[in-house]
């Protein structure tokens, strides 16, 4: 037998083995896909049913988490009006003498404004 004949006989047993490869590996991917479409449908039908179960449980957790979200901000709002209530108190409360001359300015300085 020749080199050549030899050579020729071992690519033609590569090319048999190769396809042999490709086609198991089209056969895994095929197997693959329909056990991925078969779960998909599964979970989807699985999900579904969950959500039927649990939708009023669901929705009364949905109604709490937004009634504690208006509370929150509702406190949030009076907090800040009460910040900005008592920031105008103080912005009111002190009035400062036009000089250092002036000779009201210990009435106007007084810590008190209660008689």
């Amino acid at each position: 037998m020749s080199y050549a004949e030899e050579i020729e006989r071992v690519a033609e047993e590569c090319r048999r083995r190769s396809a042999l490869l490709l086609d198991e590996f089209e056969e895994i991917n095929r197997r693959t896909a329909d056990t991925s479409r078969a779960l998909a449908e599964t979970s989807a039908a699985e999900m579904r049913e969950y959500w039927a179960e649990h939708a009023e449980e669901i929705e009364k957790a949905r109604a709490e988490a937004e009634e504690q979200e208006r509370l929150a901000t509702e406190a949030r709002e009076q907090r800040e009006a009460i910040a900005r209530s008592m920031a105008a108190r103080r912005a009111n409360r002190d009035v400062a003498p036009i000089d250092d001359e002036d000779e009201e300015a210990a009435f106007y300085q007084r810590k008190s404004w209660l008689i």
